[in-house]
């Protein structure tokens, strides 16, 4: 808690109103394949803290401590080794990044042939969103970012189509990476209802990933809230294991939730710590349809 209100002071020094929010792609890599074509779908999403490690604020922290935590963040990446990553809290270059692209950085180091990027706040001091990573073509890629906010920075998300061959037959399924505000319910709450009206009618299998700054507890939950509104599946949302903020017994604040149409394989909490967060990796397949 006190890390959270150190940070809320900063913000409004800092200012929470966000530019123009813009976004970036790169799939330039002769690896990026057109599909998925494995029978699971491997999927991990952490919020990487703008490369700050468990220091309080990136301010505070040198370009090469920067550089050895993404470097280990990008271990982890590789190590995982998931079909789809989505990141939260991943900077462009800007004074507070040491001015240089974190995302850009972390795909070459975890040999990620490509990425969609939405920058959600964008300014000379700091530029940063949510961001899907893959080696297959992220396709009808777009960004939303929230309505402002403040004293709190605009948070927001990315989606994109990838491709899934299973059988001989092509499935597009809908990936997004999300980030929700973390001061306040009612603030969560609208952001839900514009993540609703983005992606409701939708005929693909959809999968949110992301730090949701919220557990399943409390009464006006924004993941039950989302997860009932999209009629998406949870795993297991009262373990008491599956923590992700600092460690896992602790608030349960970063999830990935799928269509009805998916299945859990997997489902575990990354010990690995690389961040004041901890990831999550889960492995789903397309549920099979029962014959009348």
């Amino acid at each position: 808690m006190k890390s959270r209100i150190c940070c809320l002071v900063f913000l409004l020094t800092l200012g929470g109103c966000a530019g123009a929010p813009t976004q970036s792609k790169s799939c330039e890599d002769d690896r990026l394949l057109s599909s998925i074509s494995t029978p699971t779908v491997k999927l991990m999403t952490l919020n990487i803290s703008h490369g700050r490690g468990t220091s309080w604020n990136q301010m505070f922290v040198s370009g090469k401590q920067i550089h050895e935590n993404l470097d280990d963040i990008a271990k982890l990446l590789r190590e995982v080794d998931a079909d789809i990553v989505a990141l939260q809290e991943a900077d462009a270059a800007s004074r507070w990044s040491r001015k240089f692209d974190h995302v850009e950085y972390l795909a070459g180091q975890s040999e990620y042939s490509c990425f969609l990027h939405g920058r959600h706040k964008d300014s000379w001091i700091a530029a940063f969103g949510t961001v899907l990573m893959s080696n297959v073509e992220l396709e009808n890629a777009s960004s939303l970012a929230f309505a402002r906010s403040p004293p709190t920075n605009t948070k927001g998300l990315v989606q994109s189509t990838v491709n899934w061959i299973i059988d001989g037959h092509t499935t597009p399924i809908t990936v997004v990476s999300v980030h929700l505000d973390f001061s306040r319910k009612s603030v969560r709450e609208s952001q839900v209802d514009e993540m609703v009206g983005q992606l409701s009618g939708l005929e693909s299998p959809l999968i949110i990933m992301g730090d949701l700054n919220s557990d399943w507890s409390d009464k006006r939950s924004s993941v039950r809230r989302l997860a009932e509104a999209l009629e998406l599946s949870v795993y297991l949302p009262d373990a008491p294991d599956l923590g992700t903020y600092k460690k896992i017994s602790g608030d349960r604040l970063d999830w990935i939730l799928i269509s009805p149409s998916l299945n859990f394989i997997d489902y575990k909490v990354v010990p690995d710590i690389v961040s004041d967060h901890l990831a999550v990796y889960a492995e789903v397949a397309l549920r099979e349809v029962k014959q009348q």
